[in-house]
Protein backbone atom coordinates (compact mmCIF):
# COMPACT_ATOMS: atom_id res chain seq x y z
CA UNK A 1 0.00 0.00 0.00
CA UNK A 2 1.50 3.34 -1.04
CA UNK A 3 2.00 6.39 1.09
CA UNK A 4 -1.04 8.63 1.54
CA UNK A 5 -0.86 11.65 -0.72
CA UNK A 6 -0.45 15.11 0.78
CA UNK A 7 -1.99 18.32 -0.39
CA UNK A 8 0.18 20.97 -1.99
CA UNK A 9 -0.52 23.23 1.00
CA UNK A 10 0.67 20.58 3.46
CA UNK A 11 3.87 20.03 1.49
CA UNK A 12 4.47 23.76 1.32
CA UNK A 13 3.86 24.30 5.04
CA UNK A 14 6.11 21.39 6.02
CA UNK A 15 8.94 22.67 3.83
CA UNK A 16 8.60 26.13 5.36
CA UNK A 17 8.69 24.67 8.88
CA UNK A 18 11.80 22.63 8.13
CA UNK A 19 13.66 25.57 6.59
CA UNK A 20 12.68 27.93 9.40
CA UNK A 21 13.80 25.46 12.05
CA UNK A 22 17.08 24.90 10.23
CA UNK A 23 17.62 28.67 10.19
CA UNK A 24 17.04 28.83 13.94
CA UNK A 25 19.45 25.96 14.59
CA UNK A 26 22.16 27.54 12.44
CA UNK A 27 21.72 30.85 14.25
CA UNK A 28 21.88 29.16 17.66
CA UNK A 29 24.55 26.50 17.20
CA UNK A 30 25.97 26.65 13.67
CA UNK A 31 25.56 24.56 10.54
CA UNK A 32 27.01 21.31 12.03
CA UNK A 33 24.09 21.24 14.48
CA UNK A 34 21.62 20.57 11.65
CA UNK A 35 21.12 16.85 11.06
CA UNK A 36 18.07 14.90 9.95
CA UNK A 37 17.59 13.58 13.48
CA UNK A 38 18.00 16.93 15.27
CA UNK A 39 15.86 18.78 12.72
CA UNK A 40 13.14 16.15 12.78
CA UNK A 41 13.08 16.21 16.57
CA UNK A 42 12.78 19.97 16.65
CA UNK A 43 9.98 20.08 14.09
CA UNK A 44 8.21 17.09 15.59
CA UNK A 45 8.59 15.00 12.45
CA UNK A 46 10.03 11.57 11.80
CA UNK A 47 13.47 12.32 10.35
CA UNK A 48 12.80 9.93 7.45
CA UNK A 49 9.97 12.19 6.30
CA UNK A 50 12.40 15.04 5.65
CA UNK A 51 13.50 13.18 2.53
CA UNK A 52 9.99 13.48 1.13
CA UNK A 53 10.58 17.22 0.84
CA UNK A 54 14.32 17.53 0.22
CA UNK A 55 16.96 15.38 -1.46
CA UNK A 56 19.10 15.37 1.67
CA UNK A 57 19.92 17.46 4.74
CA UNK A 58 22.46 19.45 2.73
CA UNK A 59 19.67 20.81 0.57
CA UNK A 60 17.72 21.90 3.66
CA UNK A 61 20.82 23.73 4.88
CA UNK A 62 21.25 25.41 1.49
CA UNK A 63 17.71 26.78 1.70
CA UNK A 64 18.32 27.92 5.27
CA UNK A 65 21.45 29.83 4.27
CA UNK A 66 19.62 31.98 1.73
CA UNK A 67 18.78 34.46 4.49
CA UNK A 68 22.46 35.51 4.50
CA UNK A 69 22.17 36.21 0.78
CA UNK A 70 19.12 38.38 1.36
CA UNK A 71 21.10 40.54 3.79
CA UNK A 72 23.78 40.95 1.11
CA UNK A 73 21.29 41.97 -1.57
CA UNK A 74 19.61 44.47 0.75
CA UNK A 75 22.99 46.05 1.47
CA UNK A 76 23.95 46.01 -2.21
CA UNK A 77 20.73 47.70 -3.31
CA UNK A 78 21.02 50.40 -0.64
CA UNK A 79 24.71 51.03 -1.36
CA UNK A 80 24.27 51.29 -5.14
CA UNK A 81 21.05 53.30 -5.19
CA UNK A 82 22.90 56.53 -6.02
CA UNK A 83 24.78 55.03 -8.97
CA UNK A 84 23.56 55.62 -12.53
CA UNK A 85 25.03 53.66 -15.47
CA UNK A 86 23.80 56.31 -17.91
CA UNK A 87 25.52 59.26 -16.25
CA UNK A 88 28.44 57.83 -14.26
CA UNK A 89 31.49 57.48 -16.51
CA UNK A 90 33.17 55.12 -14.04
CA UNK A 91 30.03 53.07 -13.40
CA UNK A 92 31.43 49.72 -14.62
CA UNK A 93 34.49 49.98 -12.39
CA UNK A 94 32.54 51.37 -9.45
CA UNK A 95 29.83 48.71 -9.53
CA UNK A 96 32.43 45.95 -9.92
CA UNK A 97 34.37 47.09 -6.87
CA UNK A 98 31.25 47.84 -4.83
CA UNK A 99 29.83 44.39 -5.63
CA UNK A 100 32.96 42.70 -4.32
CA UNK A 101 33.22 45.01 -1.31
CA UNK A 102 29.66 44.29 -0.17
CA UNK A 103 29.93 40.62 -1.09
CA UNK A 104 33.14 40.22 0.94
CA UNK A 105 31.64 42.10 3.87
CA UNK A 106 28.85 39.55 4.17
CA UNK A 107 30.71 36.45 2.98
CA UNK A 108 33.68 36.86 5.30
CA UNK A 109 31.41 37.67 8.24
CA UNK A 110 29.34 34.54 7.51
CA UNK A 111 31.89 32.17 5.93
CA UNK A 112 30.03 28.96 6.74
CA UNK A 113 26.82 30.15 5.09
CA UNK A 114 28.52 31.53 2.00
CA UNK A 115 30.61 28.40 1.63
CA UNK A 116 27.38 26.40 1.58
CA UNK A 117 25.75 28.80 -0.88
CA UNK A 118 28.57 28.90 -3.44
CA UNK A 119 30.89 25.96 -2.91
CA UNK A 120 28.84 23.05 -1.56
CA UNK A 121 27.51 19.96 -3.33
CA UNK A 122 24.21 21.66 -4.25
CA UNK A 123 25.57 25.13 -5.07
CA UNK A 124 24.92 24.64 -8.79
CA UNK A 125 21.22 24.52 -7.93
CA UNK A 126 21.26 27.92 -6.22
CA UNK A 127 19.20 29.72 -8.93
CA UNK A 128 16.34 27.22 -8.62
CA UNK A 129 16.65 27.21 -4.82
CA UNK A 130 16.37 31.01 -4.77
CA UNK A 131 13.29 30.88 -6.97
CA UNK A 132 11.59 28.36 -4.69
CA UNK A 133 12.74 30.20 -1.55
CA UNK A 134 11.09 33.43 -2.73
CA UNK A 135 7.94 31.44 -3.45
CA UNK A 136 7.94 29.87 0.01
CA UNK A 137 8.83 33.11 1.76
CA UNK A 138 7.27 35.84 -0.40
CA UNK A 139 8.21 39.41 0.53
CA UNK A 140 5.59 41.60 2.10
CA UNK A 141 6.07 44.00 -0.80
CA UNK A 142 7.87 43.91 -4.13
CA UNK A 143 11.09 45.52 -2.94
CA UNK A 144 14.03 46.34 -5.18
CA UNK A 145 16.23 44.02 -3.13
CA UNK A 146 13.99 41.06 -3.90
CA UNK A 147 14.08 41.90 -7.60
CA UNK A 148 17.85 42.21 -7.36
CA UNK A 149 18.08 38.88 -5.56
CA UNK A 150 16.17 37.13 -8.31
CA UNK A 151 18.04 38.81 -11.18
CA UNK A 152 21.53 38.69 -9.72
CA UNK A 153 21.51 34.95 -9.27
CA UNK A 154 20.01 33.70 -12.51
CA UNK A 155 23.49 32.67 -13.61
CA UNK A 156 24.59 29.21 -12.60
CA UNK A 157 27.81 29.98 -10.73
CA UNK A 158 29.85 32.64 -8.97
CA UNK A 159 32.18 32.59 -11.98
CA UNK A 160 29.32 33.50 -14.33
CA UNK A 161 28.09 36.30 -12.09
CA UNK A 162 31.55 37.82 -11.76
CA UNK A 163 32.19 37.50 -15.48
CA UNK A 164 29.10 39.60 -16.23
CA UNK A 165 30.68 42.45 -14.27
CA UNK A 166 34.25 41.89 -15.41
CA UNK A 167 33.69 41.78 -19.18
CA UNK A 168 32.62 45.45 -19.50
CA UNK A 169 35.88 46.45 -17.82
CA UNK A 170 38.27 44.30 -19.84
CA UNK A 171 36.62 43.74 -23.21
CA UNK A 172 38.78 45.23 -25.93
CA UNK A 173 41.65 45.76 -23.53
CA UNK A 174 42.80 42.15 -23.08
CA UNK A 175 42.19 38.95 -25.08
CA UNK A 176 38.93 37.12 -24.37
CA UNK A 177 40.77 34.02 -23.10
CA UNK A 178 42.65 36.20 -20.61
CA UNK A 179 39.37 37.64 -19.34
CA UNK A 180 38.09 34.15 -18.62
CA UNK A 181 41.37 33.21 -16.94
CA UNK A 182 41.31 36.39 -14.84
CA UNK A 183 37.74 35.64 -13.85
CA UNK A 184 38.56 32.07 -12.77
CA UNK A 185 41.59 33.28 -10.81
CA UNK A 186 39.48 35.93 -9.06
CA UNK A 187 36.93 33.38 -7.85
CA UNK A 188 39.68 30.92 -6.88
CA UNK A 189 41.40 33.61 -4.82
CA UNK A 190 38.13 34.47 -3.10
CA UNK A 191 37.63 30.81 -2.21
CA UNK A 192 41.16 30.61 -0.81
CA UNK A 193 40.49 33.62 1.43
CA UNK A 194 37.17 32.15 2.53
CA UNK A 195 38.84 28.82 3.32
CA UNK A 196 41.37 30.57 5.55
CA UNK A 197 38.52 32.04 7.57
CA UNK A 198 36.76 28.68 7.75
CA UNK A 199 40.01 27.19 9.07
CA UNK A 200 40.43 29.95 11.65
CA UNK A 201 43.94 30.69 10.35
CA UNK A 202 45.92 32.82 12.76
CA UNK A 203 45.81 36.55 12.12
CA UNK A 204 43.05 36.29 9.55
CA UNK A 205 39.98 38.50 9.97
CA UNK A 206 37.01 39.43 7.76
CA UNK A 207 38.53 42.89 7.40
CA UNK A 208 41.97 41.63 6.37
CA UNK A 209 40.48 39.21 3.85
CA UNK A 210 38.26 41.91 2.38
CA UNK A 211 41.25 44.23 1.92
CA UNK A 212 43.22 41.48 0.17
CA UNK A 213 40.31 40.60 -2.10
CA UNK A 214 39.67 44.19 -3.13
CA UNK A 215 43.35 44.71 -3.87
CA UNK A 216 43.29 41.65 -6.13
CA UNK A 217 40.11 42.86 -7.86
CA UNK A 218 41.71 46.22 -8.68
CA UNK A 219 44.67 44.48 -10.25
CA UNK A 220 42.55 42.01 -12.22
CA UNK A 221 40.18 44.70 -13.50
CA UNK A 222 43.07 47.06 -14.33
CA UNK A 223 41.59 49.78 -12.14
Amino acid sequence: MGRPSMSAETIRNNKISLIQCAMEMIHESGIPSVSARSLGSRVGMNSALIYRYFRDIDEVVLFACVHALQEYTNDMVNSSSHMDPDTDESYDADIYMLSWEIFCKHAFSNPDEFNILFFSRHSEDLPSVLKEYLDLFPPERDTSSDVFLEAMFRATSLQDRNLMLLVPLLEGRVPDNDIILSNDMTVAFFYALLTQLLGNDRGVTPESQTARMLDACRKVALI
